[in-house]
């Protein structure tokens, strides 16, 4: 005899069976690693920022484009890879 193989209905994600239960979904766990790295790496465009850029105009510099090219691309690196590494989108 051949077996027949029955169709099986598609299971409901859990998101969908909480939802039916009345039940909120439950929010993804936030990575405090990865939390961490993106505070460290704000505060390194900050500290960029103060110690290189604001610096250089206070002292007699030969060749300031290049220090003000650096690093405010450093600054900008790190910020926006900070900012990107964040989680603390509001869900509506």
């Amino acid at each position: 005899m051949t077996m027949r193989r029955e169709k099986s209905k598609p299971q409901k994600s859990q998101i969908n069976k909480q939802l039916e239960a009345g039940v909120e979904p439950q929010k993804p766990q936030v990575n405090h690693r990865q939390e961490k790295f993106a505070d460290y790496l704000i505060d390194v465009s900050k500290y960029v920022l103060t110690g290189v850029v604001i610096t250089s105009l206070f002292n007699d510099v030969t060749d300031k484009t290049i220090i003000y090219l650096v690093g405010l691309a450093v600054v900008c690196s790190t910020l926006l890879l900070g900012l990107r590494l964040t989680n603390k989108r509001k869900d509506k």
